[in-house]
């Protein structure tokens, strides 16, 4: 009981002490808050535009997944932040933009999903430029994008390219092989109604035929390749190739210092300052003090 009683009385002379020092500690308060509001009046205005890109899914022959550039979110990372895109983006945004001051204003991100209890990045990078001037960030935001879009897109555009070629070839194909094809059948159609025996028909027929023949068969092999390679491009085009999803945009605050909270963490740091000096000068006050005073 005299434990529980000694700690009472000890709280108890704290809680006197701080009351009898309240003017101490109030006055912290209104220095923290008077300088969190200085702080952040002081402090310039920043803005933030955040664009995005797409980076693509690498596909293999069958239009499956499979490991590359493109779903490596971490090497396009790398790479938007290599010394050679930074110039180029600096260079491309002008109004006195440079790969130093990217390095320092831009933050690159990836989105991640979580699916039952694994979480995987999303190939998504987003690109935010935080800078004084909301116009320039927007510039160097949307120049970031592009350049890195450009980098990692070049490969999915030749595998874009050599589809349509290839679809544009067989295509001709085919329409080669159905104009031989009607002409085969006209070419039958004119014997039919021409003069000659059965026999002579059959035997002038037959070249007729065989072409008809060879033509459908032509005509089915360039039907199902040119049906697999229009699935093959719309899957390069619509999961593989690399794109911006949304390009930066003039923002409406600036997103710097927030007077709320810094006047918050102000008077925060202010009430545990006047605490310990309240401590602090009611030590010094007992050292100070007679020895009789003391032990009063």
């Amino acid at each position: 009981m005299s434990g529980n009683d000694s700690t009472a009385d000890d709280i108890g002379s704290w809680m006197t002490m701080l009351a009898r020092n309240w003017w101490v500690i109030a006055g912290f308060i209104v220095l923290g808050v008077v300088a969190g509001a200085v702080l952040t009046l002081a402090s310039p205005k920043e803005y933030t535009a955040t664009s995005s890109v797409y980076i693509g899914q690498t596909t293999d022959a069958n239009g499956s997944p499979m490991a590359g550039l493109n779903s490596n979110t971490r090497a396009a990372n790398e790479l938007a932040s290599s010394q050679a895109v930074l110039n180029e983006a600096a260079k491309r945004a002008g109004m006195g933009v440079t790969a130093s001051l990217l390095r320092r204003e831009v933050t690159l991100e990836t989105p991640t999903s979580t699916i039952k209890t694994t979480t995987s990045a999303v190939n998504i990078v987003v690109i935010s430029v935080t800078d004084t001037r909301k116009v320039r960030a927007v510039v160097a935001a949307n120049a970031l994008a592009e350049v890195l879009l450009e980098r990692i897109g070049g490969g999915v555009d030749e595998k874009i390219a050599l589809f349509e070629a290839q679809l544009t070839a067989n295509r001709k194909a085919l329409a080669s092989s159905v104009t031989r094809s009607h002409v085969a059948q006209q070419g039958l159609a004119d014997i039919a109604h021409g003069g000659g025996t059965a026999g002579e028909k059959a035997a002038a027929s037959a070249p007729y035929v065989a072409i008809v023949q060879a033509a459908a068969t032509e005509q089915e092999a360039l039907e199902s390749s040119i049906q697999r390679t229009e699935l093959l491009l719309l899957t390069t085009k619509v999961v593989e190739q690399p794109r911006i999803l949304h390009e930066a945009a003039l923002p409406d605050s600036p997103s710097g210092s927030d007077m709320r909270l810094n006047v918050a963490a102000g008077a925060l740091a202010g009430l545990v300052i006047g605490i310990f000096m309240a401590f602090a000068r009611q030590r010094f006050a007992g050292r100070g003090a007679p020895d009789g005073a003391a032990g009063a």
